[in-house]
C-alpha cells in the first residue's frame, strides 16, 4: 500500500512563507527608506552624502556579514537564521523612532540593516534552492516577488509617515514585521528529507514513502559514482562564481542609486509630489513583479545566461532616462524599465548560481557571492550622493551608474558552467558514464541512484 501524495508540496508552503517576508523586510524598510530619506532630510536639513553614507554602511556590512551568515545558514539552518534576523531587525526600528542626531541615524539605521540582510532575501533563498532543483526558477522567481509586492506595501508606509510621523511609522513597522515574521519561521523546515519528501516532490516523492513489503527495484542507470556539489572553496577558484557575482552586482548600482534617490530625484522635477514618487515607485514594482513571474517561468525552459542579457541592457536604459527625466511621463517609463529588469535578473542569477554549483554548500557561495554584490551597492548609494552635492543635478550620477550596470552584460558572457575539480580527465567508457557524466555537470538532471530506504539518508 502507498501512502497518497499530499496534494501540495511543501516546498510551496515555503514559497509562500517567503514572499510575504520579503514583502515585509522590502516594503518596511528597503523600499520605504528614501521615504524616509525626505522627511529626515527636512526635518534636520542632513545633507544627501549623510543618507549616502548610511546606505554604504550598511552594504559594507551586509558584505562583511555574507560569508559568516552563509556559514551559519548552513550550519544551524534557515529558521533560526529567520528568527534573529526577523528579532533584530524589529529591535531595530524601535531604535530607529527614537534617533536624535547624525550618529544615532548612522548607528539604529545599520541595526535594522544587519536584522534585515540575517532575515531576509539570502536566507530565503537557501531555503528554497535546497527544496527545489528541476523547478528552481519558478520556485526562486514566485520567491521574489515578495521584494516587488513590498513595493506596494511601501506606499502605505509613506503615507503612514506623512499621517503619524515618521517615528510612530518605524514603531508600527517594527511591530508588524516581528509579529508576522515569527509566525511565519515555523514553516522554514531545513530539508525536504525531514518531513519524508525529495526535491520538486511529485511521484519521485511518493515512491520515497512506499511500503518496505515491496521495496522499489534499483534503476538500470544506477551506478557507483553520485553527483555531488561544489563546496564554497571549490566554487571560488571558478570563472563562473567570479563572472556570476559580478553580473548580480554591476546593476545594483542602479538599484542602490534609486533606494537612496529616487523620491528626491522625482520631487525636484516642477510639479511633482511625493505622491506622485509613491505612484512611480509602485508602478515599478508592478513591473518588477511581472518580470519575476515570467523569467521564473521561462528560465526553466531556456538559457538563463541569454535571458540575463537584456535585463542588463535595462537597468542601463533606465538609468539614463532618470538622468535627463523632465517630465512625468518619462520617470513612469524609466519605472517600468527598470522594475522588468530588476524582476527578469535576481531569480535568474541566483537559479544559475545554484545549477552550477548545487545545493550544498549555497549558503556559503551565496555568502561570498555578496561581499562582490555589496560592493556595487556600496559605490552606487554612496557616488551618486557625493556627486549629487557637487553637480547639484542627477544627470552625471544616475547616467554613470547606468553605464557601469551594463558592463554585466559582458560579465555574464564569461560565466560559463564550471566543471567539478577531479573529473576534466574522465572518460566515459560506456553510455552508462557518460550519462553520469552528464548528471553530474547539469544539476537540473537528477543524478542516477537507487531508491532504496538508504538513499532517504538526510545529508549531513
Amino acid at each position: 500500500m502507498r501512502l497518497r501524495a499530499p496534494r501540495l508540496f511543501y516546498g510551496w508552503y515555503i514559497v509562500g512563507a517567503g514572499i510575504v517576508i520579503n514583502m515585509l523586510m522590502g516594503g518596511l524598510i528597503m523600499h520605504a527608506f528614501h521615504f524616509y530619506v525626505a522627511e529626515l532630510k527636512a526635518e534636520f536639513l542632513w545633507p544627501a552624502t549623510l543618507f549616502g553614507l548610511a546606505f554604504m554602511l550598511t552594504r559594507i556590512e551586509s558584505g562583511v556579514l555574507g560569508p559568516i551568515q552563509g556559514w551559519l545558514i548552513d550550519r544551524f539552518g534557515p529558521q533560526t537564521m529567520m528568527r534573529i534576523g526577523i528579532c533584530s531587525t524589529a529591535l531595530g526600528l524601535l531604535a530607529f523612532s527614537q534617533l536624535w542626531s547624525q550618529g544615532t541615524f548612522i548607528g539604529f539605521y545599520f541595526a535594522v540593516a544587519i536584522g534585515a540582510s540575517v532575515g531576509g532575501f539570502m536566507t530565503v533563498s537557501v531555503a528554497v534552492v535546497t527544496w527545489f532543483e528541476r523547478l528552481r526558477s519558478r520556485a526562486l522567481g514566485y520567491m521574489s516577488t515578495g521584494f516587488a509586492l513590498g513595493g506596494f506595501l511601501a506606499t502605505p508606509v509613506g503615507y503612514m509617515i506623512q499621517e503619524i510621523g515618521w517615528r510612530n511609522a518605524a514603531v508600527v513597522s517594527g511591530i508588524v514585521l516581528f509579529v508576522f515574521g515569527q509566525i511565519l519561521a515555523t514553516l522554514f523546515v531545513r530539508r525536504p528529507e525531514d518531513r519524508g519528501f525529495v526535491k520538486d516532490g511529485g511521484p519521485a516523492a511518493a515512491e520515497e514513502h512506499a511500503s518496505s513489503k515491496a521495496p522499489a527495484k534499483p534503476r538500470a542507470d544506477a551506478g557507483p559514482r553520485r553527483h555531488r556539489d561544489f563546496t564554497a572553496r571549490e566554487a571560488l577558484r571558478t570563472r563562473a562564481f567570479w563572472g556570476l557575482a559580478l553580473a548580480h552586482g554591476a546593476p545594483l548600482l542602479v538599484i542602490s542609486g534609486i533606494f537612496v534617490h529616487f523620491t528626491l530625484l522625482v520631487t525636484e522635477i516642477d510639479g511633482l509630489t511625493l505622491t506622485h514618487a509613491g505612484i512611480a515607485y509602485t508602478v515599478m514594482n508592478l513591473a518588477q513583479l511581472i518580470g519575476q513571474l515570467g523569467m521564473g517561468y521561462l528560465g526553466d525552459r531556456y538559457s538563463k545566461r541569454l535571458l540575463l542579457i537584456p535585463a542588463m541592457f535595462g537597468h542601463c536604459a533606465a538609468a539614463i532616462l532618470l538622468a535627463f527625466a523632465a517630465s512625468y511621463e518619462v520617470v513612469l517609463l524609466a519605472a517600468i524599465v527598470n522594475g522588468l529588469a530588476w524582476g527578469s535578473r535576481a531569480p535568474l542569477i541566483t537559479a544559475l548560481r545554484a545549477d552550477y554549483f548545487g545545493a550544498s554548500s549555497f549558503g556559503q557561495i551565496m555568502g561570498w557571492s555578496s561581499v562582490v554584490m555589496s560592493a556595487f551597492m556600496t559605490v552606487g548609494g554612496f557616488l551618486s550622493a557625493v556627486l549629487y552635492d557637487a553637480t547639484g543635478s542627477y544627470e552625471i550620477p544616475f547616467t554613470v551608474l547606468g553605464l557601469g550596470a551594463l558592463t554585466g552584460a559582458a560579465w555574464v558572457f564569461i560565466a560559463n558552467r564550471p566543471q567539478l575539480p577531479g573529473m576534466r580527465g574522465m572518460r566515459a567508457g560506456s553510455a552508462h558514464q557518460a550519462m553520469q557524466t552528464i548528471a553530474m555537470f547539469r544539476p537540473n538532471r537528477a543524478a542516477p541512484r537507487p531508491i532504496t530506504p538508504a538513499a532517504r539518508q538526510p545529508d549531513d
